[in-house]
């Protein structure tokens, strides 16, 4: 068996940092005190049954105030731009569930309680949260293949408690290391405008692996920077326009039979993503996609051609009540140097089968398909079950691989705190038949 254990974090996995749970909702109104009734004594030999009164109905009409609890961190202005109601509006029939929604897929909360009650001529509306813990320092070991990598990221999804995301960390090894940092701001002043910046210096030991040979390999410097700004055209819809600098400085390896030049890229972005998902426990239901677009541009100082196209969708279906089914696609095409500019593929959702960082694609696609069950859920997680095969096309210079790779794993999810899941995936090498056995904690699988 062979031992390829890695840390998914992609760029766009990091973004996303989606953390899953489900809770229950009770959306009651509150009823004026009444003096009890005494119960009649039960005569012998006969058996009382007490029935449970039915809960009353949602209050409707004119909202008049707004009483939000629990929110020991989370800004009230963030709640309320999330249900998108305000006093003076009209609650009509399932309203209420719908604000239960609309908070929960903020994924700051572990429960949301929405009370309703006589005011005025109108409703009052009690919005009763219970928050998550969202500053998450995450310890990392990745080790396989002669491989070792230790690090720590520090993950704030509420800072301020405006909402804001930012990443910090990095790792270390015997190939090299990495550093990142990444700023999310889903409302720029509490506007519709968002904004992304990112940054990365890494120096790693590049290598491309052919049925456990070694192809190609040299030392990758790079520094990568990148800023976008977005509008919220719909609460699913965001669109954006950005810039980037990428730097490369590789050095060549005694065994690496080529190494890239030294090159710049300088240009703009164009990108796009959909949220279409409800929040559930451990796992969101509905439809999630990204489009982004990079070019270089010479006036801008690029020394050398670059073009990116990477595309991401992902559906997910609930069975049975709880279990989940997902059908994700991806397509990736770069133009540029073809060892630069290389997409990484390995150790994650499409291409689990090999170890990461091994496959490299000038142009990829894949689809997966996952069904995941839950195993066992104590109050404080859940622990799931997943089969999946993953199934992809690679081309790289003037090679052609494609593959199908089925494999199993478990996953924990913990109520308390926002990370997505700490789980290990076991998958089928296409080439050599080998398990290659993968290892997430805290972001996206």
């Amino acid at each position: 068996m062979k031992n390829a254990s890695v840390m998914n974090t992609s760029l766009t996995q990091v973004r996303r940092l989606v953390v899953l749970h489900a809770v229950g909702l009770t959306c009651t109104a509150w009823a004026q005190d009444t003096a009890p009734t005494p119960s009649p004594l039960p005569v012998a030999g006969e058996v009382t049954i007490e029935a449970s009164a039915p809960p009353p109905a949602t209050l409707t009409g004119r909202i008049e105030h707004i009483d939000i609890q629990g929110n020991t961190r989370t800004q009230e202005s963030v709640i309320l731009r999330a249900m998108r109601m305000a006093p003076g509006d009209m609650l009509t029939t399932g309203d209420a569930a719908e604000l239960k929604r609309r908070l929960l897929n903020l994924q700051l909360f572990k429960s949301v309680e929405v009370l309703t009650r006589p005011e005025g001529e109108g409703v009052g509306l009690q919005i009763t949260v219970e928050e998550r813990w969202t500053l998450l320092p995450i310890p990392v070991f990745s080790s396989g293949k002669g491989q070792w990598q230790a690090g720590v990221f520090a993950v704030e999804s509420n800072l301020f408690g405006l909402r804001k995301t930012l990443v910090g960390g990095g790792m270390w090894g015997n190939r090299g290391g990495t550093l990142f940092s990444m700023y999310r701001d889903p409302s720029i002043g509490g506007s519709p405008w968002t904004g992304l910046l990112s940054f990365q210096f890494a120096k790693t030991d590049r290598e491309r692996h052919v049925r456990d040979v070694i192809r190609d390999t040299y030392t990758d410097r790079r520094f990568d920077i990148a800023g976008t700004l977005g509008y919220q055209v719909t609460p699913e819809l965001n669109v954006g326009a950005g810039w980037f600098s990428l730097i490369n400085k590789p050095l060549a390896l005694p065994e690496g039979p080529e190494t890239p030049q030294r090159g710049e890229v300088h240009g703009v972005s164009v990108s796009a993503e959909y949220l279409g998902q409800d929040f559930h426990f451990y796992f969101n239901e509905g439809l999630v996609a990204r489009a982004l677009y990079r070019e270089g541009l010479g006036f801008l100082g690029s020394s050398r051609e670059m073009r990116q196209v990477s595309l991401f969708a992902s559906y997910t279906l609930p069975v049975f009540g709880n279990h989940a089914l997902t059908l994700t696609a991806q397509h990736g095409q770069t133009r540029g140097d073809a060892f630069l500019d290389a997409q990484l593929l390995g150790g994650r959702t499409g291409s689990r089968g090999f170890a990461a960082g091994t496959l490299w694609a000038e142009m990829a696609t894949s689809a997966t398909l996952e069904y995941q069950v839950p195993l066992w859920s104590p109050s404080m997680l859940t622990l799931t079950a997943h089969a999946f095969v993953d199934v992809g096309r690679v081309e790289w210079r003037n090679s052609l691989l494609k593959y199908v790779s089925p494999g199993v794993g478990v996953r924990a999810y913990v109520r308390e705190v926002a990370i997505p899941a700490v789980g290990i995936e076991l998958a089928r090498d296409p080439l050599s038949g080998d398990i290659v056995t993968s290892v997430a904690v805290g972001f996206g699988f």
